[in-house]
């Protein structure tokens, strides 16, 4: 029998009469091969040998039982990159993805997950090729349009904010005449994050939730509320650490920065001890955060 020749790309793809088939097992691979002209043939593996950098070969041996006979046949597979994997490391992109927000925190969490949802997607030619850091955030170049928008919406839904995408004329095709673009996706995150205090319309919140909608919870009317971040004018009020000074017949703590013992203007739940240490935020007054 003849030698075995596959062409593979490293995002498990193998190359059939000028189109990538993608596949699951290169033995199985292998076995449809040989079967196309040994049909009833008994496989029998030694270690194939796969190529370690584009453009390389390395050839392995399948034995072949038939009955009392057996053949050896040769494997040759090529490593190449596919259509998709060739763009990778390249000035290619088709989309921008643009985060940004004023909390590092929230800014390092959001690309990291950006990293790991595109490394899940290299084996169908969705990459990376470059990260620029910006004043207050960073741009991602990916190699595909589709994916960029629903990875801004994805950080959107996530961490709250502003989302935009919009295209802009690339080039035209010479060939077919179209207009090719490309997409500016913005993914603009909220700067505060679950459980911090911010002080929204001269009233103090607890962000409870963050999304496409921001769940909200009024300390001093102690009730839930849902606000579109576009429309909130706020900042992240600084949480301060001191004492309860006085518990009956109301609560009572040591203002952070008078020192006086100052009424707590919302009725949080849990009971508290005097002299007990507390997180208060100040505005207008004191909030007990615990």
């Amino acid at each position: 029998m003849k030698a075995v020749n596959l062409t593979l790309c490293s995002c498990n793809k193998c190359l059939e009469k000028n189109l990538w088939k993608p596949y699951t097992s290169l033995e199985e691979l292998i076995s449809k091969k040989i079967r196309q002209e040994i049909p009833k043939a008994k496989l029998f593996f030694k270690d194939i040998r796969m190529p370690g950098v584009p453009k390389e070969k390395k050839e392995s041996e399948v034995i072949a039982k038939v009955k009392d006979k057996e053949h050896v046949v040769k494997v040759i597979i090529k490593l190449v990159k596919c259509e998709f994997c060739s763009k990778e490391g390249t000035d290619y992109y088709e989309a921008i993805l643009q985060v940004r927000s004023l909390n590092s925190e929230i800014l390092e969490k959001g690309v990291e997950l950006l990293k790991r949802r595109v490394e899940n997607l290299r084996n169908k030619g969705v990459f990376i090729n470059k990260v620029e850091r910006v004043a207050d955030g960073f741009d991602l170049y990916l190699t595909n349009k589709r994916v960029a928008q629903a990875l801004g919406k994805e950080l959107w839904e996530t961490y709250g904010g502003v989302f935009k995408a919009s295209p802009h004329l690339f080039t035209r095709n010479k060939q077919s005449s179209k207009n090719m673009y490309r997409l500016n996706v913005m993914a603009r995150l909220a700067d505060f994050k679950t459980s911090d205090i911010i002080l929204n319309d001269d009233k103090v919140f607890r962000v409870e939730k963050t999304g496409a909608k921001i769940k909200l919870f009024d300390l001093e009317k102690n009730c839930f509320v849902t606000l579109d971040y576009p429309s909130m004018h706020y900042h992240v009020l600084k949480v301060h650490s001191t004492y309860v000074s006085r518990t009956q017949p109301y609560l009572e703590v040591i203002n952070p920065f008078d020192f006086q013992s100052s009424l707590v203007r919302n009725k949080p739940e849990q009971k508290f001890e005097l002299g007990q240490e507390v997180k208060v935020v100040v505005h207008k007054g004191i909030y007990v955060v615990e």
